[in-house]
């Protein structure tokens, strides 16, 4: 399984990169600086860490990306259920609602999501 693991600001900048792919690298760091405050510098060392670790590929400046946005998350929901909660989905799920009520529309697409889902 390929290793999604992404910083704080890497993933940031993915999602700049996931929102306007494919992107020059020019138009990127203009986008970062206005919204993240960062150095054009800054954000071409973050792009060629994203191209070393297989996430995004620069070809003549364009950007575009090599992983999709729902792997990611996927990959990082499922580390966080597995490291924090020992892979138990409803201790997770009770531990994210705390004290919260759901919307019963909130709760209907739950339930359905489960439906999907079970074996």
């Amino acid at each position: 399984m390929k290793d999604f693991s992404l910083g704080d600001s890497e993933y940031k900048l993915m999602e700049v990169i996931w929102a306007y792919a494919p992107i020059s690298s020019g138009e990127l760091s203009d986008i970062c600086e206005k919204s993240h405050g960062w150095k054009k510098t800054t954000v071409y060392t973050m792009i060629k860490r994203l191209c070393d670790k297989g996430f995004i590929a620069s070809n003549k400046a364009k950007i575009t990306y090599l992983v999709r946005k729902e792997e990611v998350q996927h990959q990082q929901s499922n580390e966080l259920v597995q490291r924090n909660f020992q892979g138990s989905l409803p201790s997770f799920v009770n531990a994210f609602l705390g004290d919260k009520n759901l919307s019963k529309d909130d709760a209907a697409k739950l339930i359905e999501m489960i439906e999907k889902h079970t074996k």
